[in-house]
């Protein structure tokens, strides 16, 4: 759960960023690489704060989403093979058992 940070109005993400902290080099760096935001919205130089706004640090991904995409494609495809290859081994079974 994040904490409330109580700041004076016109405050901006800068100082609000420096008032957990967070060193001025770290906080440029935050902000060029695009990793604060506030509301889900890439917050900028300057941005002023609002009564209840709510600043995220955003982390960098871990995983690239278009090879995410590609695994579950590839399992969805392998998964409906999978589903129509034992359906075609129950129809050879039931009908080993009715030849005499």
């Amino acid at each position: 759960m994040p904490k409330p940070l109580n700041v004076p109005e016109k405050t901006t993400v800068e100082q609000a960023l420096q008032a957990i902290g967070l060193s001025s080099e770290r906080i440029a760096l935050l902000l060029k690489e695009r990793a604060v935001a506030v509301y889900g919205l890439y917050a900028t130089e300057g941005m002023l704060l609002h009564p209840g706004d709510r600043i995220e640090i955003l982390d960098g991904l871990s995983f690239d989403p278009m090879e995410s995409r590609r695994r579950r494609a590839q399992h969805k495809v392998l998964t409906k093979r999978q589903k129509e290859l034992a359906k075609y081994e129950r129809r050879s079974r039931k009908q080993s058992k009715t030849v005499p």
